[in-house]
């Protein structure tokens, strides 16, 4: 593991397997130079004055920052990424007052160069759970197979996830589209629950749903209460502190970034939800000891 700021780690394959992975006809055409994050450090910042042979992703999760290269700057934001063409100079740096998460990941290949042509510019990703929930997973898997010992299996296996995860990025809204619009989920309903799971990030309201089901407010409200057991929003809050519960249990973050995460806009709101649904409050229950 190497790290050049705090908050920061990263790995960088030795270059008898960047050739090794250059000549192979599996993964010639697309393979990471090397991958990294940085979390919470305000003094990250990475240029180079003649550019580099790779190309470099960026993806901000939280805070905001700055990129520049071809005598253009970006801001780089929530959600947003874009992709550093190679043999450019470029300069990349996080925000002071506002430190930026991000996971970058360098590559090579001769299919780099249409994801770069693509991705050149900020983009921002559809507020959708499970393409975010796909994302993060496939970045910790790569991210954690290369922070252990090289073997041509892990390689291949790694390089075979940065097409995967690449494509996840520059198709994001062919994957919003179908998510959003599940015609292979029998019964409104059940629809309107996928909807809610995809969007568990944001604050919908009952006509938002009552839209999406096709129904009017008060016809939506009744029918829906009927078939669940519960009015739309108590059901939608009861996601949430689900969602909530699985955060305690498999990541380090706290009360307040959860509560952010999930769109309450109080976090006290947040903390009585989550004991009402729960039983029991969210120092509590992470003292529980749960694991998954």
């Amino acid at each position: 593991m190497n790290s050049k700021f705090t908050g920061e780690e990263f790995n960088i394959l030795p270059q008898p397997f960047l050739d090794l992975m250059a000549d192979n006809p599996f993964t010639g055409d697309l393979y990471i130079h090397s991958i990294g994050r940085v979390s919470g450090s305000p003094y990250h910042s990475v240029s180079s004055l003649y550019g580099e042979n790779y190309y470099t992703f960026l993806f901000c999760s939280e805070g905001s920052g700055n990129v520049s290269f071809n005598n253009t700057d970006f801001n780089l934001g929530f959600n947003q990424y874009i992709i550093i063409p190679s043999h450019i100079p470029f300069h990349y740096k996080s925000s002071r007052a506002d430190s930026w998460n991000v996971c970058w990941i360098r590559f090579l290949g001769s299919k780099s160069v249409f994801y770069s042509r693509e991705m050149n510019k900020v983009q921002t990703l559809p507020s959708i759970h499970s393409l975010r929930e796909k994302q993060t997973g496939l970045f910790e898997s790569m991210f954690s197979v290369l922070m252990a010992d090289f073997t041509l299996e892990k390689l291949n296996y790694t390089n075979s996830l940065l097409m995967h995860y690449l494509s996840l990025f520059l198709y994001c809204n062919l994957y919003s589209d179908a998510i959003q619009n599940p015609h292979y989920i029998v019964g409104i309903m059940n629809r309107v629950t996928h909807y809610m799971n995809e969007n568990i990030e944001r604050n919908l309201t009952i006509r938002q749903l009552a839209e999406y089901a096709g129904y009017s407010d008060s016809y939506f409200y009744r029918k829906f209460t009927n078939e669940t057991g519960y009015p739309p929003i108590d059901y939608f809050i009861r996601m949430k502190i689900n969602k909530a519960a699985v955060y305690l249990i498999k990541t380090k973050m706290t009360a307040a970034q959860i509560s952010n995460k999930l769109g309450f806009n109080n976090p006290d709101y947040f903390s009585r939800a989550f004991k009402k649904v729960v039983g029991i409050t969210v120092t509590e229950f992470r003292k529980q000891g749960f694991r998954l």
